[in-house]
């Protein structure tokens, strides 16, 4: 095997094994070594003494980067809390929620699978009808995604699940349209962003949505354990907590009650939500500026998809203006597929990473019209060098 690609230069704000090509930032996030320092150093005080980190300074510490997550992401702090996955803000709104048989919930076919689970056990629960709306890949315009959703709309539908930047294409969709089309209608809709902030300029209060779930661990690369979860405030009498802890009847009566409910669920280590304001101001530095930062990614991920796509003679699957950071490519149409999709090790992702020592995902996706996809993500450790080893790599298999 030839020598590995070197990683870019900012790779020094990260520890990665520089044994393997890591090309898979979308999937779980990777934390500066220099956040995670911080998270050690509050773990320890926390063992020091567990009593003044978890009861004297948590609350005012957890507000602070409430606080900050929520001017980063453009929404009021009452109305936003930390959680510790997008799936975890999913399973409360859903189970807070009420439906009557026969009410119709609409999603779609790039839908992030453990959300469609958690859709799924709802609509069975309530005796609902759930409906998936088919889009297409590769797609060729926005008016394909804001098509297939509302073509599926009823006099029945009462709730959507859109995602703002799906997972396995690596789309973003047009949810401020969509929202509108449907929140007009007295349709809720909730937004599964796990992938938005940090990614994309958010604002999430000018996208009118009852709900928006989304990820800090990803794309803001805060430790991992660190989402969040928004109810617009005409919505926030419905959702209440998974849990009911001590912070149920903390600030009755004030602006501050409906989020304080969810601030301690119960003993757990919440160091993850004590590092989002760090994160954010962090990952600014690198290139001097967020805009900047996302520039960089997103740059490089066009550039990148386009030379695998000509090294593969593959058109290119998305328009550029609806790719971030993240981009999917189809390497073999109709695959022999198993029968559960789920963490699945291809033989093409197994060949990458035994021969060329490549981390990236490759994985099966539309049971309907199965393909193999290989998906990339940019983060600014990632370097051009990387992407035309992968390209060469995939050219020798």
């Amino acid at each position: 095997m030839t020598s590995l690609p070197p990683y870019s230069i900012h790779e020094k704000h990260w520890n990665h094994d520089k044994n393997i090509v890591f090309l898979n930032h979308g999937s779980f996030g990777s934390c500066p070594t220099a956040i995670l320092d911080l998270q050690t150093q509050i773990k320890h005080r926390t063992e020091l003494d567990p009593i003044q980190e978890l009861v004297t300074d948590f609350e005012a510490r957890y507000i602070e980067n409430k606080n900050a997550l929520a001017q980063f992401v453009g929404c009021n702090a009452n109305d936003l809390v930390l959680m510790k996955n997008t799936t975890s803000g999913a399973n409360t709104i859903l189970n807070s929620l009420s439906f009557e048989a026969g009410d119709e919930l609409l999603t779609h076919s790039h839908a992030y699978g453990a959300c469609v689970n958690v859709l799924k056990y709802f609509a069975e629960k309530h005796k609902c009808k759930l409906v998936v709306a088919e889009i297409p890949f590769p797609i060729s315009s926005e008016d394909e995604i804001t098509n297939a959703i509302l073509n599926q709309v009823t006099s029945k539908t009462k709730f959507v699940l859109l995602d703002h930047i799906t997972s396995a294409t690596g789309i973003i969709f047009p949810v401020e349209k969509l929202t509108q089309a449907l929140e007009s209608r007295g349709i809720e809709v909730l937004i599964d962003g796990a992938h938005a902030p940090g990614m994309i300029d958010l604002n999430i209060e000018s996208l009118g949505a009852s709900y928006y779930i989304g990820n800090g661990h990803k794309w803001i690369c805060s430790p991992r354990g660190s989402a969040l979860m928004y109810v617009r405030k005409d919505k926030q009498h419905k959702i209440r907590p998974l849990q009911i802890s001590h912070y149920n009847d903390l600030y009755e009566g004030t602006d501050a009650h409906w989020s304080a409910q969810f601030t301690w669920p119960g003993t757990d280590d919440y160091s993850s939500y004590l590092l989002l304001k760090d994160s954010i101001r962090y990952m600014e530095t690198i290139f001097g500026t967020w805009k900047e930062l996302r520039k960089n990614n997103r740059e490089l991920c066009l550039v990148a998809r386009k030379l695998i796509c000509e090294k593969l003679n593959i058109e290119i699957p998305t328009p550029d203006s609806m790719i971030g950071h993240l981009a999917s490519i189809p390497v073999q149409n109709n695959p022999e597929t198993p029968s559960n999709f789920f963490n699945m090790i291809t033989p093409l992702k197994q060949r990458l990473m035994d021969e060329y020592k490549i981390q990236v995902p490759v994985f099966y996706f539309d049971k309907n019209n199965p393909k193999l996809l290989l998906r990339i993500s940019v983060q600014a450790y990632n370097s051009m060098e990387q992407f035309e080893y992968l390209g060469k790599s995939l050219g020798r298999i």
